[in-house]
């Protein structure tokens, strides 16, 4: 049976820069050697572990002989729509099957949400904070936006958009001593 390259990726709650991919690929091919994951943001360039953005190392490596799944480290610095392409690869590093999947990352955000509902939960009822109008109508914009983001990668296939929602998500919590 030939080479049919799908995965999953996903972030863990308590650590959102982190993803990991999980290989569910059937088939084999005898060329296929390797398996490489490339991640791009909606600019184009590409994302490696750390703080830096490089197209010198522009995949992370995946050996077949490493199992199913692999966590790339510190890859996230806040919320982001990716282009996840996963590779396998001859003994060349050419590729001999592909597939690529746009996702959105908001773990950051979703976090902070959350926190949010925590610190509503903790209040007496009814609960003042969510009495104070600013505070209720900037939870409500946090969630439209992390949403929105969302909706634009399921519905419409569009990083940019995603991406320019989930930035303004990520400013509103950057301002959240003014926003909430």
């Amino acid at each position: 049976m030939a080479l049919s390259v799908s995965f999953t990726v996903s972030q863990v709650v308590g650590s959102p820069a982190n993803i990991v991919v999980t290989d569910g690929t059937t088939g084999s091919d005898v060329t296929a050697v390797g398996r490489r994951v490339y991640v791009t943001n909606s600019a184009g360039a590409y994302l490696t572990s750390g703080p830096t953005l490089t197209t010198a190392i522009a995949y992370t490596d995946f050996p077949l002989a490493s199992g199913s799944v692999l966590t790339i480290q510190n890859i996230l610095p806040q919320d982001s729509a990716l282009n996840v392409a996963l590779n396998y690869v001859d003994i060349n590093g050419n590729p001999v099957a592909t597939d690529t999947n746009l996702e959105g990352f908001t773990l950051f955000n979703e976090t902070f949400y959350y926190s949010l509902t925590q610190a509503q939960a903790s209040q007496s009822n009814p609960p003042p904070i969510i009495q104070d109008t600013l505070y209720y109508s900037n939870k409500m914009q946090l969630r439209t936006l992390i949403d929105s983001g969302n909706q634009a990668i399921s519905l419409g296939s569009d990083i940019v958009s995603a991406q320019n929602c989930y930035n303004m998500a990520t400013a509103l919590v950057a301002d959240q001593n003014n926003a909430f």
